[in-house]
């Protein structure tokens, strides 16, 4: 029988550091909990880091700065680990500025986390003491960082993408305000038996968020995601299929336009072979073609292995396969009673102009015998 969890108790919560204890549990339910809320809380939580920085007259990150100590890529792993917090919650992330440019004009040999302050107005920084660079007393610096909101740990290749402007070096960000997370199964006694699991969490944070509501929110984020799988009418589910809605628009618009053209439009992968071998049997657009099954191109004359190659590319370039539905995409298909309409227009037309031809010659006949 399974059971759900009677009391959560907090045995310890503080700015960073919090401890949990969840029971009962039935058997085995201590580990799955415990390594879920693990997993969500270390690489789902939101938070704020630095994703790269600028030095005047620095173009990558194996330099060296007149009157600095540290090399660039000592600079870049102090700086990674600046931990910083929202000074408001109330100011909405895209009035926030995405970098900030910092003069050290002060005549101190160690400039540390603390002296970003007067310069970031909307961040405060939860270590100060932290050593960024030991310098000379005279050497001035003027050090640009970008700041931004993000989830879990961005690797340098994803923020070398979006920075194209020379001089940003990128650098990898640990965006997770959760420092560890650990957590213990013991026994649990229900009704003499001891059988059940007590789960005991703890949660370390960079104080930008109190471990409570880090575990409140990892929660909510796994909660999210089984909500889908037990209840089918949920909410969340309504706005997938809404999104999905307008992306299969958009397929069949596509599709609509493709299936409608000729086959001689736009056409550089097929030869003038395969297009005749086609046109003999009498199929014009796409739509014709995937009407038909591999079998049927047996009975079309001259057409080899070399056509049904260059046709199957085409057709996977495209997005197309034989025997496709065609309902959806609501394509007119020429039916033989509206060929054979269409070629006695044509004849009729063909004959109309013999005629008017006729006439012009009997009257310029008649013009010269006067």
């Amino acid at each position: 029988m399974i059971i759900s969890p009677a009391q959560i108790k907090v045995l310890k919560n503080s700015n960073n550091i919090g401890k949990f204890l969840i029971k009962p549990l039935s058997p085995g339910f201590g580990i799955t909990i415990g390594n879920a809320l693990r997993r969500v809380l270390i690489s789902y939580l939101e938070g704020y880091a630095i994703y790269y920085i600028m030095i005047n007259g620095i173009k990558h990150e194996f330099s060296y700065v007149d009157g600095v100590i540290e090399n660039i890529t000592e600079i870049i792993l102090n700086l990674k680990k600046i931990r910083f917090k929202l000074k408001s919650k109330r100011v909405g992330s895209n009035n926030i500025p995405k970098h900030y440019t910092i003069f050290f004009k002060t005549k101190k040999e160690q400039i540390t986390a603390g002296d970003l302050c007067g310069s970031l107005t909307y961040f405060e920084v939860l270590n100060p003491k932290l050593l960024i660079l030991k310098k000379e007393l005279d050497t001035n610096l003027n050090i640009t960082i970008g700041i931004k909101k993000g989830v879990g740990y961005v690797p340098v290749e994803k923020n070398k993408y979006f920075q194209k402007k020379r001089g940003k070096i990128p650098i990898d960000t640990i965006f997770s305000p959760i420092i560890n997370v650990r957590f213990k199964v013991e026994n649990c006694e229900v009704h003499n038996s001891y059988e059940y699991d007590s789960l005991i969490l703890e949660i370390i944070t960079d104080g930008s968020i109190t471990p409570q509501n880090a575990f409140k929110k990892a929660s909510s984020i796994l909660i999210q995601h089984f909500t889908l799988f037990f209840n089918g009418k949920n909410n969340g589910k309504k706005k997938a299929t809404n999104s999905l809605d307008s992306k299969e628009r958009i397929q069949v618009l596509y599709m609509q336009k493709v299936l409608n053209s000729k086959l001689s439009e736009n056409v550089n992968d097929l030869s003038v072979r395969t297009l005749n071998c086609l046109k003999f049997a009498k199929i014009r657009t796409w739509a014709d073609l995937v009407k038909f099954k591999t079998s049927d191109f047996l009975k079309v004359r001259n057409f080899g292995m070399k056509s049904f190659d260059e046709l199957n590319k085409k057709m996977k370039k495209l997005g197309l396969s034989y025997g496709m539905d065609l309902s959806k995409y609501k394509i007119k298909i020429y039916n033989k009673k509206q060929r054979i309409i269409n070629f006695r227009e044509k004849m009729r037309q063909i004959v109309k102009l013999r005629n008017i031809l006729k006439l012009r010659k009997m009257m310029k006949k008649n013009d010269t015998q006067k």
